[in-house]
């Protein structure tokens, strides 16, 4: 027992340092990184608000924002991008639109999802992640905007993504 304690006492621990949710961090990977998210939820809101589908509505559009769907090999939580999403909408959008909570009838919905495509040797992994959003009439079903954002990303084998 007092080996156990002794040894628990010399092991060495790192200390925890804040950074920058943008900044490339000491373990990256060919993944889906916190800066890819923010950036394509930013450059997404900012698109659709320049969408003529919203530009020309009368009123103001009511948009239900759905979960982004994961179709990728990544473990990603869902939840934050559509979170990131939603964020960027309502800050950015200064009256122009209302985001629904999920409550109340949406004049569009907006759905998205993320596909990758992999391909790895015994030393390196390449992976392509499109991100892909679409502006949704609930009325009528017809996809009123699109717009896509892709990353390609080559690496070495070693980050676990969790």
């Amino acid at each position: 027992m007092l080996l156990v304690l002794l040894l628990a006492c010399a092991v060495k621990t790192r200390d925890t340092t804040y950074t920058d949710p943008d900044a490339y961090g000491a373990v990256e990977g060919t993944g889906i990184e916190a800066r890819d998210m923010r950036s394509v939820a930013e450059q997404m809101s900012r698109e659709l608000l320049g969408a003529p589908a919203i530009s020309a509505f009368e009123g103001t559009p009511r948009i239900a924002v759905a979960t982004v769907e994961n179709e990728t090999r990544f473990l990603v939580d869902a939840e934050i991008i559509t979170a990131l999403i939603t964020d960027a909408l309502v800050n950015h959008a200064a009256g122009e639109l209302a985001i629904l909570d999920g409550s109340g009838e949406a004049d569009f919905v907006l759905a998205g999802e993320l596909r990758s495509l992999s391909a790895a040797t015994a030393d390196a992994q390449s992976d392509y992640v499109l991100f892909r959003f679409q502006l949704i009439e609930t009325s009528s079903n017809v996809v009123v905007w699109s717009s896509t954002y892709e990353m390609k990303k080559e690496g070495s084998w070693g980050v676990v993504y969790q």
